[in-house]
């Protein structure tokens, strides 16, 4: 890989004031979400986020993002990389969000709608 090579193609935002859960998904879901410590930034393709579990790449989790004055948008996602983060306190963690389609294992089209309407609204340069 060239080095200094961007290969994301969808702007990346952040969002204001919201809030970041997450839960594992294993032979079981976990019954409870975890509070993030914070979420760095979101684009149409995935996010990245700060949080105190060490999780595994690959691992597929469940994301709920509380977005002030909207309702949650309820995400599968897939652990792409973890790092300590610059304040070395937590675990910076990125994700890529599961296929939008129909059917088990798919992020629903609706919800990509939705995602696609936030960065209008929150990406300021393009």
């Amino acid at each position: 890989m060239v080095q200094g090579y961007e290969n994301r193609t969808c702007h990346r935002f952040e969002i204001p004031g919201s809030i970041l859960m997450y839960k594992k998904i294993g032979l079981i879901i976990a019954k409870k979400y975890v509070e993030a410590i914070h979420l760095y930034n979101i684009s149409k393709g995935g996010l990245s986020f700060a949080c105190d579990d060490e999780l595994k790449k690959d691992k597929t989790i469940i994301i709920k993002i509380m977005i002030p004055d909207d309702t949650p948008l309820e995400l599968l996602a897939k652990v792409c990389w973890q790092r300590e983060s610059r304040e070395q306190d937590y675990l910076a963690t990125g994700v890529a969000f599961s296929t939008f389609g129909s059917g088990p294992g798919y992020n629903p089209m609706a919800t990509l709608d939705r995602l696609r309407e936030l960065d209008k609204k929150y990406v300021t340069v393009r």
